[in-house]
């Protein structure tokens, strides 16, 4: 019957350009840096442009590639690959522990140039933004979309770097424009819209499509719907009431006719941190500092947002591969970084004995930090002094450093749970008052 109908509308669509294809023109752009990490470290050091060069997450054998350059993928070294493997491909390839302040001002940077067209720019992670050009003065004055995408590109090697090069996707929405800018990378310059989007889907699987995981592409399958075509020819009521089974498949019959439905910014519902441990660890004392760390790491970010949280949980990855993980929800709510230390610790100590390699905290169940309430379990004590204290080790962090001030139970994890910058979370990158040590990430090795 699926397939039946699926055929059907097939056989009844003559054209994309129905009365349901968003044909207006289009005015939005995705553009991101190539293999962000690793191209910046090229741009740092000269010696190793035009090199395989890998970021690992920690310098140990087993510590996984993050990001690899272009010279390094076409030798098959890529995402998780560790750094023992990508030392057996490639005896003399350059690995580099991440370098979060450099990254974060090659973010401003490229954001600068973006913002020099329009002031319409959303970041989506450290190496990703979609920028709406309607209205811009660049489209007043006359210039196609691709003029301003090559003009863009000259930009980003001028004031990001010679050795950074970025992807630019045109479309009608957020979602052609991610698709187009995955087209012909590294440096590409891609359009789709109505009126090529039958001959782009035709060369493409279901997963190449953003957002389309194995999850989605099994379902999608099950119902008869094979290929992106299949998946743009699928009666609206197919992909509501019986491949996706509810709103989310009207969404995406939008998405795929051009239409804008992704420009609302997601509810977060989990702020946390988590910590890959090189070597098994068993020392209780070392633990508990480093769960100090991930609950600082935690709160500051929690803090930065406003928020209080009401529900904490803490997980571990045992060496034999065992999960574990505990939450609970808490009366008074979470602000300082004391308070999820305590609660965090309480959960791990239920935790069954062994050796840990992964050790992880996430706060959730959010609301406004201000204003306070009193709390019948703090003594009828405002919270006031308790935020303003936390507020104020934020404030000298920010100013001259992470962790200039740092609780107590941190010390001995100095070395543990380093700053890093988590793919897609922008809140590990600001808006931030730390004024880093004047330099530049350009040519830093002659």
């Amino acid at each position: 019957m699926k397939a039946n109908r699926l055929a059907q509308a097939k056989r009844q669509r003559t054209t994309v350009l129905d009365p349901g294809f968003n044909a207006a023109p289009p005015r939005t752009m995705h553009i991101d840096l190539n293999s962000c990490f690793a191209t910046i470290e090229q741009q740092s050091n000269r010696r190793q442009r035009g090199r395989p060069v890998a970021v690992v997450a920690y310098d140990h054998p087993n510590g996984i590639v993050l990001a690899a350059s272009y010279e390094a993928k076409a030798l098959g070294i890529g995402l998780g690959t560790t750094k023992r493997e990508a030392q057996s491909i490639c005896p003399g390839i350059y690995i580099v522990e991440p370098d979060p302040p450099k990254y974060r001002e090659a973010h401003r940077r490229f954001r600068s140039v973006l913002e020099g067209f329009t002031s319409a720019v959303d970041a989506k992670s450290i190496d990703e933004f979609t920028v709406n050009m309607e209205g811009s003065l660049s489209i007043a004055a006359g210039k196609t979309m691709e003029e301003i995408g090559y003009e863009m590109k000259q930009e980003v090697y001028r004031q990001v770097g010679e050795a950074v090069r970025c992807n630019v996707g045109i479309g009608p929405n957020r979602f052609l424009a991610k698709l187009a800018a995955g087209l012909h990378k590294p440096d590409g310059l891609d359009r789709v819209d109505a009126h090529n989007v039958e001959q782009v889907f035709a060369g493409l699987r279901l997963v190449d499509l953003p957002g389309i995981n194995r999850r989605f592409n099994a379902r999608l399958r099950l119902a008869g719907i094979g290929s992106p075509l299949d998946f743009l020819a699928a009666p609206r009521e197919l992909l509501r009431g019986q491949v996706f089974h509810g709103i989310v498949g009207h969404y995406w019959w939008l998405r795929l006719r051009g239409w804008e439905i992704d420009d609302e910014p997601t509810k977060r519902s989990t702020i946390g941190h988590q910590y890959a441990i090189p070597r098994h660890e068993r020392d209780p004392e070392h633990i508990a500092a480093i769960l100090a760390k991930l609950s600082e790491k935690t709160g500051r970010r929690l803090r930065s947002k406003g928020l209080i949280a009401r529900g904490i949980h803490v997980s571990v990855r045992q060496a034999n591969y065992n999960y574990w993980g505990q939450g609970m929800r808490v009366d008074v709510p979470m602000y300082a970084t004391a308070d999820i230390f305590r609660h965090s610790r309480r959960l791990f100590e239920q935790s069954p004995d062994g050796e840990i390699t992964l050790l992880s905290i996430g706060v959730h169940d959010f609301s406004p930090a201000h204003p306070e309430q009193l709390s019948f379990f703090d003594g009828e004590r405002s919270l006031s002094r308790h935020h303003a204290i936390a507020d104020a080790m934020d404030t000298i962090n920010n100013r001259y450093g992470e962790f200039v001030v740092r609780p107590a139970g941190m010390f001995g994890a100095e070395t543990s749970a380093k700053d890093a910058i988590a793919f897609g979370k922008l809140e590990d990158i600001g808006p931030t008052t730390f004024l880093e040590p004047h330099r530049t990430f350009y040519d830093e090795a002659p």
